[in-house]
């Protein structure tokens, strides 16, 4: 009886880098992209204004600005690290005003290895 030898030269593909993580090859996509989220950042600054304490759910000027983020942010065009740093900016901005806000911000954060 033969048997055949273990080990062998296998060789394992490398991993490439999810296209979702590294965002768009594009420069000009990426500059827009960051001008829309640091506009959408000032919105919820504004937003943020309008309450005078925190509440549990916000108001419609701050969940109006926060939908706003939340659909440019999801956006592959940057890279996950960096849309993962306008989330930080964007709960620091509401977290001490809306509590509800703060924790969709936190459950939309993408993931990967850089996050």
């Amino acid at each position: 009886m033969a048997l055949a030898g273990c080990g062998g030269t296998t060789h394992h593909a490398a991993s490439q880098p999810r296209p979702q993580c590294t965002g768009s090859k594009v420069a000009a996509k990426r500059a827009h992209a960051r001008a829309q989220l640091n506009a959408d950042l000032a919105r919820l600054r504004v937003a943020a204004k309008t309450m005078e304490r925190h509440t549990e759910q916000g108001n419609d000027a701050i969940n109006a600005a926060l939908d706003r983020f939340m659909l440019h942010v999801a956006q592959p065009t940057l890279p996950v690290h960096e849309r993962s740093r306008f989330i930080d900016h964007a709960a620091a901005i509401v977290s001490p005003k809306c509590y509800l806000c703060f924790q969709a911000l936190e459950a939309s954060r993408p993931t990967g290895a850089a996050a």
